[in-house]
Parts: C-alpha cells; structure tokens; sequence
C-alpha cells in the first residue's frame, strides 16, 4: 500500500543512513518506535511549522459566534491546525459569480468566470478603484485553537450574504506523509534522519558496544552525533525558505 511504503521507505532509509541495522537496538529505541516516538512528535511539527498542509475549510453561518467563525470539532480533532491563509477567491468567485459588483470585490478571477465585455472591464475597474479608497477587503485573523475572524469594513449583513466561505487553512502534515510533495521530501527526510539520531544518540552515548547477532561490535556514535548535529543547519535551510515563491503555502508578499 502507498501509505505503508512511504512510511516503511523513510525508516529503512534512515536506518541505512545511521548505520543501525545490524544493531540490536533494545525495543524502546528501536525502529518500531522511530515513528510514533519521533517523526509524529518532532519532525512533522517542525517541518509543518514552515511548509505545511493547506485544505479547504468552509466558514458556514451557522458556526459563527459574535465576530468569530468556530472550526468545527470534527476537524479540531482530525487535524492539527497551524494557521489560516486568505480566503479561497478563485473558489468563492465561482460560488458567488455575481459577488462584488459594485462593492469593490471583484478579484482578478472574475474576468474568467463571468462574461464580460470591454465595458464591463472598464466598469469593474472603476468600481474597484472606487472601493480601493474605503479598504474593503476582507482579511482573516487565525485565534488558536478553533476561531476565524474575518476583519472588514464591511456590515454584517453583507457578509452575511456569503452563506459559505472558503477559507485556506494550514495543518500539520498526516503521519502517512502522502501530503508531503516529492520536490520537500529530501529535506523532511533529512530533519527525520537527525531528530532520529539525536534520540538514538542520546540513549546510547552511555555505552561504548552492542551485541549483535554475529558478535559485539562498536555503535556508531560518530555517525549518530554528526546527523544529530546537522538539526540546526537543517531548520536554518527552513527558514530560509518559509516565505519564497517555492512555499505556495505561505504568504508571499511583495512590495514595489
């Protein structure tokens, strides 16, 4: 199955890597336990602190409380929820084709999903220039752990014509990893090998030999300890990253 082989491959290439595979490793660091103990504790919720999962989540009238959308519990519980993104425009504009006109909401998608002529162009771009004056975006604030509040200068009543709203929400990966794209996995496998060596490293630093099932051979604390130190170099290539055009999960802004 391609949920068992994701996971399988990453411990086997782990264990090449660390040079663990003869050892004996007692069951409590061993790589039964490499998953649950490390990867779903450490490595995702780093990794998915910088890149992590954007899905679609509907803000419904119904779950509204004063100022605030409530996310649902069934998500809360399915899910980790980092963040949220920007509303879903290209979405919402096809759900709403008729949204905005007038009130300066028209998005750049709009051109696509509606018919319109030169004039219609020439209006809309009046009415948004109009609209640009009085800042009537709609802006979401993410309060963890389950509230949305969509910032506007607009009433309530006309956000409440918008039955359903989508909205980008960030999560932390699955423990499958099939949420991982191919181009991060190298440097998710990476994280993975170091917090694995650390916390190797740091049960077997004690002890200078182990048995194995040929003879009693010397562990491999150099290999351990230098995976175990490239963590911070590997976080630093992160950051780096976390606002670029190659993270399509995070805002880009960009100023001229």
């Amino acid at each position: 199955m391609p949920m068992m082989n994701a996971t399988t491959n990453l411990l086997n290439k782990i264990e090449r890597r660390l040079g663990t595979r003869v050892l004996n490793l007692p069951d409590e660091m061993g790589k039964d336990v490499w998953m649950e103990e490390v990867i779903s504790n450490e490595t995702l919720d780093t990794f998915s602190r910088y890149f992590p999962y954007k899905m679609t989540y509907y803000l419904t009238g119904d779950r509204r409380k004063g100022t605030y959308y409530l996310i649902d519990e069934a998500t809360c519980s399915s899910v980790k929820i980092i963040g949220c993104g920007d509303i879903d425009w290209r979405l919402l504009s096809t759900m709403y084709p008729s949204f905005g006109f007038g009130t300066g909401f028209f998005s750049t998608f709009d051109m696509f999903t509606t018919q319109m002529n030169v004039e219609d162009i020439m209006m809309n771009q009046m009415l948004t220039n109009h609209a640009s004056i009085y800042k009537a975006g709609i802006y979401p604030e993410f309060e963890a752990p389950n509230k949305i509040r969509l910032a506007s200068q607009l009433s309530n009543n006309q956000l409440e014509t918008l039955k359903s709203i989508p909205i980008n929400l960030y999560v932390k990966h699955s423990k499958n990893l099939m949420t991982i794209e191919p181009s991060k996995m190298e440097i998710f496998e990476n994280l993975a090998t170091s917090d694995v060596a650390t916390f190797v490293y740091n049960n077997l630093k004690y002890f200078t030999n182990v048995s194995t099932s040929y003879a009693t051979t010397e562990l491999p604390l150099d290999t351990l300890q230098d995976w175990a130190n490239k963590r911070d170099d590997i976080v630093q290539k992160l950051e780096d990253n976390y606002v670029s055009a190659a993270n399509r999960n995070q805002p880009l802004i960009i100023t001229i």
